[in-house]
């Protein structure tokens, strides 16, 4: 996605990156707590283990992909997940934490992300991006329950 700019973009995530991973460093119990819930979805969608959905989902998710024309839901997400699972895999990935903010049991995390893929071509990819998530806590776990980003568009 990002071939001629790979270099510039790979140091510029990389600056971001040891920006934030500094702030994460200064993060209380709780908010490392979220982040390490992130990386386990991120590893599980990586390892094409989709009971992620069902374990760390809300049932009333609301999301909005960057390559999306409208808001989806838990349904499409599941419906999706299964299609992409399919036809990539997940080579290499980093996040890279900007911001955890906790009220009481609703969680805003802000990230960027680097990650690497290859079709079913063998066609490999690398792409960036960003993230905000919200997550609720209910009984104990923190669920997914909006988001919105995703790949950082070609020029």
């Amino acid at each position: 996605m990002f071939k001629r700019f790979l270099s510039v973009a790979a140091v510029s995530i990389a600056l971001c990156g040891f920006a934030g991973t500094a702030g994460a460093q200064t993060w209380s119990p709780e908010q490392q707590e979220l982040w390490q819930v992130e990386q386990q979805q991120w590893k599980m969608s990586a390892a094409k283990d989709l009971s992620w959905i069902d374990s760390m989902v809300h049932p009333n998710l609301r999301y909005w992909g960057t390559g999306s024309p409208m808001p989806r839901d838990k349904a499409s997400l599941k419906h999706w997940s299964r299609f992409d699972s399919d036809s990539s895999t997940v080579l290499h990935q980093e996040l890279f934490p900007i911001s955890a903010t906790i009220t009481g049991n609703v969680a805003v995390l802000q990230y960027h992300y680097m990650m690497v893929s290859e079709n079913h071509k063998k066609e490999r990819e690398t792409v960036t991006g960003q993230y905000t998530d919200v997550l609720i806590k209910e009984n104990g776990r923190w669920m997914f329950i909006a988001w919105a980003g995703g790949d950082v568009k070609k020029d």
